[in-house]
């Protein structure tokens, strides 16, 4: 599944003021500082660094701003579109990358600081297993897609797969979840309501282990 991919900045025992500042030196071309964007922040109580993405080399018009997630990490939680409702995943991605290309990592060449860019794109098996993702391979793969998990032998192929992501306690993303159920063949009403027997399952697993 397509997904919003994540930066993160590690200082590594370097100054985080002293960082931004070479960050604003690289802000040629189509990148610039956005420093009423970082007041807005400040009134929440929060310290942020920001910066826009004015329109051009194939990239839309969008703000990021830099938080800090840990004592000696920084992220970009969000790319806010500047004139649209909202990006693509490819938009948004392309965007990140470009900052992180273009204004980051020239900007440390030398320096303790390292960055982790998360990956575009996340498998079921990234968040709940090999183990627990083969489970519901297995319930696909042999189920009667008509019928979804009515029958007997597909209920208790199903059952296996809701009782081993309760018990790691996973979050799972349901959409994450339709989409899986869909590269294996069902329907997207069926993974649908698949989804939906899902989350109705797991609420009562979690009440029933909590009671």
């Amino acid at each position: 599944m397509k997904v919003f991919r994540d930066l993160f900045i590690h200082l590594n025992g370097f100054r985080i003021d002293s960082l931004i500042d070479l960050f604003t030196e690289k802000c040629v071309n189509n990148w610039q500082r956005a420093l009423d964007r970082e007041k807005n922040a400040g009134i929440i109580g929060e310290k942020a660094f920001s910066f826009e993405h004015t329109q051009g080399d194939d990239l839309e018009r969008a703000g990021l701003s830099l938080f800090q997630k840990d004592g000696d990490t920084w992220y970009v939680p969000n790319i806010i579109p500047l004139d649209s409702s909202e990006l693509s995943h490819d938009q948004y991605n392309k965007i990140l990358e470009n900052f992180l290309e273009t204004i980051v990592r020239p900007s440390i060449t030398g320096l303790p600081v390292t960055t982790n860019l998360t990956g575009d794109v996340l498998f079921l098996k990234d968040v709940v297993g090999e183990d627990v993702a083969a489970l519901l391979h297995k319930f696909s793969v042999l189920a009667n897609k008509s019928t979804g998990s009515s029958h007997p032998c597909d209920r208790n192929r199903w059952f296996d797969f809701l009782i081993a992501v309760q018990r790691k306690h996973i979050s799972l993303n349901t959409d994450l979840l339709i989409n899986s159920l869909m590269e294996d063949g069902w329907s997207e009403d069926r993974a649908h309501d698949l989804a939906i027997e899902y989350e109705f399952a797991i609420g009562l697993l979690d009440y029933k282990e909590g009671k």
